[in-house]
C-alpha cells in the first residue's frame, strides 16, 4: 500500500509538476508537502523529528537530526554574539547538500548562503526549505535552552581558565614520560583555546571538537581496555598523541605568523611615517 501511495504521488508530480523531476531525486513530494504544512503552522515541527546527536561545545551546540528522512545539521550559538547560527539541509539519503542557511542572532532572520541548482530554479522550492528551516531552528533553539544541565559544573582553581573536562588519563600515571608530554599538550591546548576568537572558523570547530568530544571519547574507550591490551596498544596511543600535538603545532604556527604579520605592518607604518617626515625636513633645508 505504501508503494502504491508513493507511486501515485510520483505520477501526479510528473503530470502536474514536471519541473520537480530533478528535485524528486533528493526529497519526495510528500515530504515537501509536509514541510509546507509545518511552515504554515498546520503541522508540528517535531512530527517525524529524530534527534540523532547533540554535542555541547564551549560556545555552541551542534545537532544532527532527521526529519521525515531528510538530514539536517544545525549549529546553535550559546548566548553570544560571536557566531551566527547555521542550518544545513541534506537529501534522502543524506549524500547531497541541498541548502545552507544562516540565522542572524539579533532578529532571528534566516537567509540562504547556498542552494542546489534545482532549488534555485524554482523559487517555491527554495522558499519551502528556508521557511521550514526557520521553524526547525526555532524549535531546536528552544529545545536546547530547555534541556537540563548535564552533570555538575566543575570549577577552576584559576579564574578564567577553561577546564579540559574528560582529559584526565589514569593510564599515564604509571608512565611518567608520557604523563609529562600529556601535561604539556594540555597546557598548549588551553593556551590556544584562550585565543579561539582569533582562529579561523574551521580551526574553532576543530579545536572545540577535540577538547569537548574527540579526546574525552578516546580516553574513555582506551580506559575500557584490559591492562594487557593497554600496554599492547601503547603505540596507537603515541600515534594519537602525536596527531594532537601536530594539530596544536599548526595553530601555534598560525599564531606566530599572525604576530609576524602584525609586526611587519607596524614596522611599515612607522617607517613610512618617519621617512616622510625626514624627507619633508630635508626639503625644507
Amino acid at each position: 500500500m505504501d508503494n502504491f501511495y508513493s507511486s501515485t504521488l510520483e505520477n501526479l508530480e510528473r503530470t502536474f509538476m514536471p519541473y520537480l523531476s530533478e528535485y524528486q531525486r533528493y526529497i519526495d513530494f510528500n515530504t515537501m508537502r509536509e514541510m509546507k504544512q509545518v511552515s504554515k503552522g498546520k503541522l508540528p515541527v517535531y512530527f517525524h523529528l529524530d534527534i540523532k546527536e547533540l554535542v555541547e561545545m564551549d560556545k555552541r551546540y551542534i545537532l544532527d537530526v532527521f526529519w521525515n528522512g531528510v538530514f539536517f545539521t544545525v549549529i546553535i550559538p550559546k548566548k553570544s554574539n560571536m557566531f551566527r547560527g547555521t542550518i544545513e539541509v541534506y537529501g534522502k539519503p543524506p549524500t547531497m547538500l541541498l541548502g545552507r542557511f544562516e540565522v542572524d542572532e539579533e532578529d532571528k532572520a534566516i537567509f540562504p548562503t547556498f542552494f542546489k541548482e534545482e532549488f534555485t530554479r524554482r523559487k517555491g522550492l527554495g522558499d519551502t526549505l528556508r521557511d521550514f528551516s526557520e521553524v526547525l531552528f526555532s524549535y531546536l533553539d528552544s529545545y536546547v535552552a530547555e534541556r537540563e544541565p548535564s552533570g555538575e559544573e566543575t570549577t577552576s582553581e584559576h579564574p578564567g581558565e577553561p577546564i579540559l573536562a574528560g582529559w584526565d588519563f589514569p593510564f599515564l600515571e604509571n608512565h611518567l614520560d608520557l604523563q609529562k608530554e600529556w601535561a604539556s599538550l594540555k597546557k598548549r591546548t588551553v593556551k590556544q583555546f584562550k585565543r579561539i576568537e582569533e582562529l579561523e572558523i574551521e580551526d574553532q570547530y576543530a579545536l572545540e571538537t577535540m577538547m569537548d568530544k574527540d579526546v574525552p571519547d578516546f580516553i574513555e574507550s582506551f580506559q575500557r581496555l584490559s591492562d594487557d591490551n593497554k600496554e599492547n596498544r601503547k603505540g596507537e596511543l603515541l600515534e594519537t598523541m602525536n596527531d594532537l600535538r601536530k594539530f596544536i603545532e599548526t595553530l601555534e604556527q598560525k599564531e606566530e605568523e599572525s604576530y609576524a604579520q602584525n609586526f611587519a605592518r607596524s614596522k611599515g607604518i612607522i617607517a613610512s611615517k618617519y621617512n616622510k617626515e625626514d624627507e619633508s625636513f630635508f626639503s625644507r633645508k
